[in-house]
Parts: structure tokens; sequence; C-alpha cells
């Protein structure tokens, strides 16, 4: 004698075995105040931070309003634009970084190419650890800390807080030693839209615009020394003509064209 399935019964395992397999599925979105804060790296794919980095360990940290990243690499500061799909996937590919010599040993390098890897995927666990996996990989996790005084912040750039001198730290594709061997370039903003400066050794002037951090200078003029070596002050000032993105960190300023770091300034004169 066959036994028959009840109709109902059928239909009930039906639609249990339906929303088990929808759960097991779906992806619940991110909660993005949980990542709101400052984060310090804790593993390197599965390195300690500590044995990793020498000095600063990387952090960073999310501005939402804006998508932006930000932080530092445990050597060089770095911006960009990131996305954070519903499925928590995370891409920042093309991140602004600084170019400053590194002395203490770290693998920054190996940092950023994880950061910046394609559709990592974002998790934070109970404990609070955050965590960047790739292939159900963990590439990166940190942890939650306090922000340090000289941590990169998105600060507004706006002519109150550009106002001053500025000195030459460091320049795109050169060696400020070798290009600048008397005096470093400075840059002083005024209040009314001018600058002046001297580009190593001849002094010039111009004007400028600022529109939501992006920089865009008037024509440069400048005397007509006769200078031993021109080559950095022809750099210099060729590299303030097209707009520039404005990004301020305490008494540091960086311009950036294209993502790519082409100036950067500290605050105040050099000897």
């Amino acid at each position: 004698m066959k036994r028959i399935l009840n109709p109902a019964i059928f239909v009930i395992a039906v639609i249990t075995l339906t929303l088990g397999l929808q759960s097991c599925n779906s992806v619940r979105p991110i909660d993005k105040t949980r990542l709101e804060g400052y984060w310090i790296l804790k593993t390197l794919k599965g390195e300690d931070a500590k044995a990793a980095f020498a000095g600063t360990l990387p952090y960073l940290q999310f501005n939402f309003a804006k998508s932006l990243i930000y932080g530092n690499g445990g050597c060089n500061e770095f911006s960009g634009t990131f996305i954070l799909t519903e499925k928590n996937e995370f891409s920042a590919p093309n991140p602004a970084v600084t170019m400053k010599m590194c002395m203490q040993a770290n693998k920054e390098p190996l940092f950023f190419t994880a950061l910046t890897t394609p559709n990592l995927v974002l998790s934070v666990d109970e404990s609070g650890l955050l965590t960047f996996s790739e292939d159900k990989t963990i590439a990166l996790q940190f942890e939650k800390g306090e922000v340090p005084k000289d941590a990169v912040k998105a600060d507004t750039v706006n002519a109150e807080n550009l106002t001053g001198v500025w000195t030459l730290t460091s320049i795109a594709d050169g060696d400020m030693a070798a290009l600048f061997t008397g005096k470093a370039p400075t840059m002083e903003f005024s209040a009314d839209g001018k600058v002046f400066g001297n580009g190593g050794c001849n002094t010039y002037r111009t004007t400028y615009t600022l529109q939501e951090n992006t920089i865009t200078f008037g024509l440069v003029i400048s005397t007509k020394m006769a200078c031993p070596n021109l080559k950095g002050e022809d750099l210099f000032t060729g590299l303030l003509a097209g707009p520039l993105q404005a990004k301020l960190n305490g008494d540091k300023l960086t311009l950036l064209k294209d993502g790519n770091v082409v100036l950067e300034f500290t605050m105040g004169m050099t000897e």
C-alpha cells in the first residue's frame, strides 16, 4: 500500500527549505556606525603587526559622508575614495600616498597591496575586530584605538588654515637635495587670494582660488635672476599648473594631481 504525503505538510516543507536557502545565501550589510572611529592594524596576512612594523603601526579611518578612507601605512600617509557594497565588498583601488623616506623597517608595501586588493569582504566580529578578507582568507585585521595627535584628518582646506608661509619638503620625481642646492622653495598664502614665495632662487607671485579642497593657481610671475641651477625651480613652478587637490594634516600641506602626490610642504620657514 502506497503512503500518500499530506499536501499541507509538503507545502510547509518546501517553504521552510526555501526560507532556509535564502537565509544562508543572504548577506546582511554591515552597520556603518560600527566602522566609525580610529582603527589600528592588528595583523597583516596573519603576521602580528608589531612584528611587521618597527615604528608606527598602520591605522585608518572612514569618512562615509565623502566615501573617503585615510590613515597611515606605517610611515606614509594615504587617502582616497572607497566603495562598500551591500554585500560588504570593499574596494579602494587608487589611494594617494605620500613619498617619505622611511627609516624604520616595516612592511608598508605589503600593507598597501593588501588594502587595495579589489572586492575585499569587510566584517566586524562580536569582539569588535575589523577584518578584511580575500577569498575567505584574512588579509588585514584592525582593532579600535584612540586617535593620536598626529593622525591624518580629512580637514577642510580653507583660506584661514592655508594663510601663512609653507616650505617645500618633497617634490614628485625629484631629489630635494639635488634640485635645490641653495634654499627650499616657499609658498605664502594670503587671505585675499594672493601667493608669494621663493622658487629656490627667484621670487615669484601668483593668485589662487579654492573650491572644495581644490586649489587652482593663476599665472606664475617670477624674477629673472642668474641662478646656477633652475631645474628644480622650473619643476616646482611647472607643477603649480592646473587644478591641484589639497590635503591638510596639522602643519603639513599636501598637493595632489590626479590622485598622485606632487608637492608637500610644512608650515613655517626653514634655515
